[in-house]
Parts: structure tokens; C-alpha cells; sequence
């Protein structure tokens, strides 16, 4: 009886969770369909005020990530949205990410800790990719300081989640607000040096994120006492080889 009841639980949080996300993309294709008028934001932000307000609790861990999944989402389509295919397909990745949001949220990932890294990376990416392909002569404090408070806050609510989410007494993070300053720093001048290569936007933000993904994770295994010889070696080989693809598939123009 138990596992009947499960079973419809299940179901049920599926068919919800499925709902929120075509609504999701709907509504994205919606704003790009009827040229982000009035009308279609309003509606769209009814949408996310109900899909944010019907979640768990829970969904207090994840608001950052939520807030940047909506906005980012939001002025791709907004300004880069050029055609109705490249629409189709950015709806479709934001679908996807928010579908990870919403089911780490209801609880329907066994390994919590793996998808929330998965989407914290994918969030970093979308930010990245919008970042480098605007014009950073306009607008260059704010659109930096802009930057930095979006690395902080995606960081700083990543070792939260992680810490809520693993239930371990010996993954504790010291002081994780100055680290996740600290980081946020480091990517930032690591987004000033990237801008400078003549290699592209796409793989000016795929670089990046490598930097700001090992800077994360080599936080996270030091703090979880994970940091040992393998795990060195193991992430200085993607490294090695993430940097040498974007090197060669770079087009290298001004």
C-alpha cells in the first residue's frame, strides 16, 4: 500500500513539474513571439510568481539561481533572440535548466549534489556567453559590477545548497561569504584578461566557466577533505585539454 501511494506521489510531482516547465518555455517563446510587449511581461511574471511561490520551502536554497535562470533567460531572447530557431533553441536550454531548478527543489534527484553542480555550471555558462557578447565599452562599470555580484551570490548560494544538501558534518565551508568574494574577485579579472584574446564569445565564456568550475570545486574538495593526488591530477587533465580544444577551434580575429 505504501508503494502504491508512493507511486502517485511520484507521479503526481512529475506531471506538476512537466507542467511548470512547458509553461516555462511557453511563456519564454511567448515574450519573443509578441516582440516582449507589456502585456506578455506581465503575464510571464504571474507565471514565475506562481512558479516560484508554489515550490517547497526549500526553494529558499536555490532563489539565486532561480532569479538568474529567469533574467538571463529573459534578455538572451531579449537581444539575441534574432531568429525563431535560435529562440526555439535558447527556450529549450532554459527549459532544461529550469526543469533541474524546480526538480531540485521537489526532490526528485537521488544525487542532489551532482545536479546542483551540473546547474550551477550551465547558470555560470548562459551568464558568461550574455556577458561577452555585449558591448563592454558601454556601460563598463555597471555591466562588471553587474558580474561580480552574480558570481558572488551563484557561489556563495552553491556552498549553501551543498551544505543543506550533503548533510555531512565534515563539509564545512570557514567563512564561505569572503571566499565566495574572493572568487568572484578572481573571475572578474579573469573575464578583463579572457576579453582581451581574439578567440570568440562562445569560447571566451567556455573558458571561463573552466576557470570559475575548477576554482569552485577545488574549494569544495578541500573543504570535504577530498583534495588528494588524484583528484589533481584528474582535473589538471580536463583543464589541460578543455584549454587546448578552445585554443584550436578558436578562430583567432579581432
Amino acid at each position: 500500500m505504501d508503494k502504491k501511494l508512493n507511486f502517485l506521489f511520484t507521479n503526481k510531482q512529475w506531471k506538476s513539474l512537466l507542467l511548470k516547465v512547458f509553461l516555462f518555455g511557453s511563456g519564454l517563446l511567448g515574450l519573443h513571439f509578441f516582440n516582449f510587449s507589456l502585456s506578455a511581461i506581465f503575464i510571464f511574471c504571474l507565471l514565475l510568481l506562481w512558479f516560484y511561490f508554489s515550490q517547497l520551502p526549500e526553494r529558499g536554497y536555490s532563489r539565486i539561481s532561480f532569479l538568474v535562470l529567469v533574467l538571463t533567460a529573459f534578455f538572451a531572447l531579449r537581444f539575441f533572440g534574432t531568429s525563431f530557431y535560435l529562440a526555439f533553441f535558447s527556450c529549450l536550454v532554459f527549459s532544461f535548466l529550469f526543469y533541474l531548478l524546480l526538480g531540485l527543489t521537489a526532490f526528485i534527484f537521488k544525487n542532489r549534489h551532482s545536479v546542483y553542480l551540473f546547474l550551477n555550471t550551465g547558470l555560470f555558462l548562459a551568464v558568461f556567453l550574455l556577458f561577452f557578447s555585449v558591448d563592454k565599452s558601454k556601460y563598463f562599470l555597471f555591466l562588471n559590477f553587474l558580474l561580480f555580484l552574480i558570481i558572488y551570490f551563484l557561489i556563495k548560494e552553491c556552498f549553501d545548497f551543498l551544505r543543506s544538501a550533503v548533510q555531512n558534518s565534515l563539509f564545512l565551508i570557514p567563512n564561505s561569504q569572503f571566499i565566495a568574494l574572493v572568487l568572484a574577485f578572481l573571475s572578474l579579472e579573469l573575464f578583463w584578461a579572457i576579453s582581451l584574446l581574439p578567440i570568440g564569445f562562445i569560447n571566451s565564456a567556455i573558458l571561463l566557466v573552466l576557470f570559475v568550475f575548477l576554482m569552485r570545486d577545488f574549494t569544495l574538495a578541500y573543504c570535504s577533505g577530498r583534495l588528494n593526488r588524484r583528484f589533481l591530477i584528474y582535473h589538471s587533465l580536463i583543464f589541460v585539454v578543455l584549454v587546448i580544444l578552445i585554443f584550436s577551434t578558436s578562430k583567432w580575429s579581432i
